[in-house]
């Protein structure tokens, strides 16, 4: 395969990444930071788009270049490791949750959007609006990491930045932006955050008072989530899907399909995750997670009985606190 090929490729691949309404030279001008006339040149493949600009371009619009490239295969895929790093792991959360928004960013405006979430535990996009929650789940990880030679001891003594709130909140917005957005909940997934409260409550890092507060906003989580699962759409129009599986899961898996844009995403290690752009590895990872929903009952819209059942019993997990 040769250059013109490869660059011929790559503008077709941000062609299909853009909304209908999208001005491709204009785009381009943005993200590379260059002039219109090197942009038409670069479309004209008469200069072909160099490494750097196309790494650049993969990031902004979510494109990959393995597949552009024909490199990728069954046995061999690229993945991000978005792991926070203990010497400063606000500074790498901040990095990795940037990486992300670039993603759904892409899927933002595309009708043909679809975002699903196999979920063990309470996922991002359920807490990140809650203060006390984010700032849980940031502590959690923190201790679990250092230990006794974390600097912040107590849940009280961690201070979150107003950069990481600012971002969480974009995050929420931005995934409400997704055309159709399915998660399949496993049965244990409340009671997992409920267990770790219980923990650390026990060996007096969390204060009654703050438990209180936590629970206070679990509570919240759920009644929104009530809400939400009986309309089966955002206030913007976008329809959200809950399912409830019959078989736990071992970890919490996430794909966003948009365009010629693919990502899948495992969740590890607290609020760490694994991604990778590679279109074969997505295959695998949709199949996988769109067969979960033959163990698994809709409770959105429909299955009245079961939403209420099962939201009850975990309105009494919380309760037992």
């Amino acid at each position: 395969m040769n250059t013109k090929t490869l660059n011929c490729d790559l503008i077709e691949a941000i062609k299909g990444s853009l909304p209908a309404n999208a001005h491709l030279s204009n785009v381009l001008i943005d993200i590379l930071d260059i002039g219109k006339e090197a942009v038409y040149r670069r479309l004209r493949s008469e200069v072909p788009f160099t490494f750097a600009e196309a790494s650049v371009i993969s990031k902004s619009l979510g494109i990959s270049l393995d597949h552009i490239s024909s490199v990728s295969t069954d046995k061999v895929a690229m993945f991000d490791l978005h792991i926070m790093k203990n010497e400063d792991p606000f500074e790498t959360y901040y990095r990795a949750m940037k990486d992300l928004l670039h993603y759904y960013a892409t899927a933002k405006d595309d009708p043909s959007a679809e975002w699903y979430t196999a979920s063990n535990i309470v996922p991002h996009a359920f807490y990140m609006d809650h203060d006390y929650l984010s700032k849980f789940l940031l502590y959690k990880w923190m201790y679990q990491q250092q230990g006794s030679a974390m600097n912040m001891k107590y849940y009280r003594d961690l201070e979150v930045p107003d950069k990481i709130r600012r971002l969480q909140m974009d995050y929420v917005d931005i995934t409400k932006s997704i055309a159709s957005s399915t998660f399949i909940w496993d049965e244990m997934m409340f009671l997992s955050l409920i267990n770790e409260l219980r923990y650390f409550s026990h060996i007096n890092l969390i204060t009654d008072k703050e438990k209180n507060l936590l629970k206070e906003e679990i509570l919240m989580m759920i009644d929104i989530l009530e809400d939400l699962a009986a309309k089966g759409e955002h206030e913007n129009g976008k329809k959200v899907y809950f399912y409830v599986s019959s078989i736990n899961f071992e970890a919490t898996y996430s794909y966003l399909q948009a365009n010629v844009m693919r990502l899948s995403t495992i969740r590890l290690y607290s609020i760490n995750t694994i991604s990778t752009t590679d279109w074969n590895v997505f295959e695998y990872h949709k199949n996988w997670i769109q067969s979960l929903k033959k163990y698994s009952t809709l409770i959105s819209m429909s299955g009245e009985m079961q939403r209420v059942q099962f939201l009850k019993k975990q309105r009494s997990y919380v309760n037992e606190l």
